[in-house]
């Protein structure tokens, strides 16, 4: 089997690849940059993501494509939509050109359906979706052009809620502040979340590609519990081995001012923030960041790390 990865330099691709090397997979990753050396049977080319003959080009002889490459942190809704909806929407139609690829896997996120509005019936796959961001209005968009793909080329869509594991932009952060012994809660109190280990959402994409009851079907992929905030913070203290840090729960109004301060500097210095208008925007929103996986775990009997598991098997306990 030939596949391409995009965002395969990412947490997530990263670990995508080197396990389908290791199943006897022919790996090409997209790069937005110049393509290092290729390593590990791990073939790497630079695309432009925004030329259709380009990318129609590369993806000539594959036969599966994992779309993983998203904007998560932009500073506006224009920039979202370039990386997650315009360049899905040139990805498709450059598939369909290629002629030779067979299915279509697609990493969405929780943010493209929304909040659960309470803890008793935790948003599935039946709800109509109701995103509260930016970045999960144009994670939709990118659903929606997915599903654009002629009817010979097949597609599922994984919509994944918190990914923690490893050394990804997010948690890696989070670990730092807890070691500092201070942390913020960038949420409401109250809020309970899904999460899942990348090792599980690495297993679940490559059934995505080789189970043919998921062809054509949208899921959620999550371990089947929640937790708040400060439980999260809690656990991974103590994998950490470090004392379980102080935590601030800010009101509303501060968190919207921090956002719209990390926002302002990221324009002035051209960066990426860690925290801005969108992010706020799903602090406050109300209801809870989790999710339903039963139809996912029903249909391919994947069972998912616990976070205490998955905790410690990231700090190698």
């Amino acid at each position: 089997m030939k596949a391409v990865i995009t965002g395969g330099k990412g947490f997530v691709g990263k670990r995508l690849a080197s396990a389908l090397i290791k199943q006897g997979w022919e790996v090409t990753v997209f790069s937005r940059r110049s393509a290092p050396q290729s390593q590990e049977g791990i073939k790497t080319v630079k695309v432009d993501y925004f030329n259709i003959n380009n990318l129609t080009e590369n993806l000539k002889n594959v036969d599966i494509v994992f779309h993983l490459a998203a904007v998560l942190f932009a500073n506006n809704k224009q920039e979202f939509e370039k990386g997650n909806a315009k360049l899905t929407a040139n990805l498709v139609k450059a598939v369909e050109l290629a002629q030779t690829v067979k299915h279509f896997v697609y990493q969405s996120s929780l943010a493209a359906a929304g909040p659960s509005k309470n803890t008793k019936d935790l948003i599935d796959e039946t709800y109509p979706c109701d995103p509260v961001s930016d970045y999960g209005k144009t994670k939709l968009m990118g659903e929606i052009e997915v599903k654009k793909l002629p009817p010979h080329i097949t597609y599922t869509i994984l919509r994944a809620p918190t990914v923690y594991g490893g050394a990804e932009a997010g948690v890696s952060k989070i670990s730092a502040w807890v070691k500092r012994g201070l942390m913020v809660n960038p949420s409401k109190k109250d809020m309970y979340f899904s999460f899942v280990y990348v090792g599980d959402l690495v297993d679940a994409l490559i059934l995505a590609a080789t189970n043919d009851k998921t062809k054509n079907e949208t899921f959620f992929i999550s371990e089947n519990a929640i937790y708040t905030w400060e439980d999260f913070i809690s656990k991974l203290a103590l994998a950490m081995s470090v004392k379980k840090p102080i935590i601030l729960n800010l009101p509303p109004f501060m968190l919207k001012f921090a956002g719209a301060c990390y926002g302002f500097i990221a324009k002035i210095t051209n960066t990426v923030p860690a925290l801005n208008y969108d992010k706020v925007a799903e602090a406050l929103a109300p209801g809870h960041w989790a999710c339903n996986s039963k139809k996912w775990v029903d249909l391919t009997g994947q069972k998912f790390l616990s976070l205490d598991e998955g905790l410690n098997k990231t700090y190698n306990k």
